[in-house]
């Protein structure tokens, strides 16, 4: 019996140790088979955003090689690019060309000079003419003052006869009243038959002359006004006289002083004009037709070509050997976000004397371009570059410093836009305490390719935040956590 139990007992201890065997072999195989994660946290951090570019050296100033235009070229020494000395031959125009536009210009001149001899006949013509005018001007308005005074002088005189005349018979009439008076006071003597009417008759005669002086004041009276009226028709006539006389001379004078003819000058203007431009062919010519460098430096473009006529613009552009030189260089819109005019940039090129250099220059101008990107500018005349070579363009900028900046290979993105990350959480499970990863939805303040700084209400410093994963997580997932 004791046989028996013993065995008994023993078999129940190897099915309890199988059983654990296999209980720690199935867990063993379970945790195998969950996502292996490694953790990191928040932290405060500033980040820094570097910003690298290749620039190109351009010409800061062009300047241009001009021509009388309407030359034929018949021969370019140069080519875009090309550098040349000062004295050294750039372009070549026709001289036979210029022969015969030189002959042509010649005779527009013999024209010129013979048109200007005629206004200048003419217009001595013209002022000849005009003095003379003036001078009967002034003729006529003396013999128009001298016949107005004479009218005013007569109409005068014959106001002042009037009122003289007015004056003697007021004095004959004012007698006659007085007698007339006097009879009419005198008395017939008595039983006189003869003195009564020898006195009506008197009387009588007293007041017929009497009406007759009144009636002859009367008239007079009339013939003053009369009189009075032609002197002031005569002041009137002789001022309307002056005034329509002296606007005659007005207007001599005004021809005499104005009598400018344009035509004169306007050609010895076109003609100096015209002799300078035969000047200047005339240069040409003597030169072979050629137009030589007054300094050194390079072909930045030509504007014509052989067989052409000049344009009054420039024929050839080039920048000088001490002129400016910009470099330039374009910067996609996340990297403009970085630079602004006044941000310093780190310069790598390489040079032939010195080998590699590194300078530090200052954003001097900036302009958005119509493909999104943004164009910066610097002056890097003191470097002593050459057009065309190649910059490396670096800087870095620095952000404000951030309380949650975690590592940017933590952040997912989903297909609108979200960003989230995974945390962990702690829950009972198969194995007790389990590790759950949680997803977590953060808005992202900033960010370069390692770090980003975010933000959320359910994230601290203290979080575990999911760093890599052995495979791809999904929410609620359960996860072994390695060191």
């Amino acid at each position: 019996m004791d046989r028996k139990r013993k065995t008994v007992i023993i078999g129940f201890i190897i099915f309890l140790l199988l059983l654990g065997i296999c209980s720690l072999v199935t867990k063993g195989i379970y945790k195998a088979g969950l996502p292996r994660v490694t953790i990191t946290t928040a932290r405060e951090m500033s980040l820094y955003h570097p910003v690298s570019a290749v620039g190109t050296v351009a010409a800061g100033q062009e300047y241009g090689i001009y021509a009388p235009a309407g030359l034929r070229v018949a021969a370019v020494a140069v080519q875009k690019g090309d550098s040349f000395q000062a004295g050294e031959p750039l372009l070549q125009l026709d001289t036979e060309d210029m022969e015969s536009i030189l002959a042509q210009k010649e005779l527009q001149r013999q024209q010129l000079i013979c048109q200007q001899k005629e206004a200048e006949s003419r217009s001595v013509r013209s002022s000849q003419e005009n003095i003379r005018t003036l001078a009967r001007a002034q003729e006529d308005y003396e013999t128009v003052r001298r016949n107005g005074e004479l009218q005013v002088s007569r109409a005068r005189e014959e106001l002042v006869r009037a009122q003289a005349e007015l004056e003697s018979a007021r004095k004959e009439l004012e007698q006659a009243a007085m007698q007339e008076s006097s009879a009419g006071q005198g008395t017939a003597p008595a039983g006189s038959v003869s003195g009564g009417d020898s006195g009506n008759q008197q009387g009588m005669e007293l007041t017929a002359q009497l009406q007759q002086l009144k009636a002859q004041v009367l008239q007079l009276e009339q013939t003053v006004r009369t009189a009075e009226q032609a002197v002031e028709d005569a002041l009137l006539s002789q001022e309307d006289g002056l005034q329509t006389a002296q606007r005659s001379v007005d207007d001599a004078r005004a021809a005499v002083s104005g009598s400018y003819d344009a035509a004169g000058d306007l050609a010895q203007l076109e003609q100096a004009y015209l002799e300078e431009e035969i000047r200047e062919l005339q240069e040409l010519l003597d030169a072979q037709g050629w137009i030589y460098a007054r300094e050194g430096g390079k072909i930045t473009q030509l504007c014509v070509s052989v067989g052409q006529r000049t344009p009054d613009t420039a024929q050839l552009l080039y920048t000088p050997d001490d002129g400016q030189r910009l470099l330039q260089a374009q910067l996609s819109q996340e990297q403009v976000r970085y630079v602004s005019i006044g941000t310093r940039m780190q310069l790598v090129y390489d040079t032939v004397s010195s080998g590699r250099q590194n300078t530090e220059r200052i954003v001097s101008y900036m302009e958005k371009l119509d493909n999104g990107s943004t164009m910066l500018q610097m002056d890097v005349t003191e470097q002593g570059l050459e057009m065309g070579q190649q910059v490396m363009l670096e800087s870095t900028w620095q952000s404000e410093s951030y309380g949650l900046v975690v590592p940017a290979s933590v952040l997912h993105k989903e297909d609108n836009g979200s960003s989230f990350l995974y945390t962990l959480r702690q829950q009972d499970g198969i194995l007790g305490t389990e590790w759950h990863a949680s997803r977590l939805y953060v808005n992202v303040l900033d960010q370069n390719s390692s770090y980003a700084a975010v933000e959320s209400a359910a994230l601290s410093a203290e979080t575990d935040i999911i760093l890599t994963s052995s495979a791809d997580l999904k929410d609620d997932a359960v996860v072994r956590v390695v060191e």
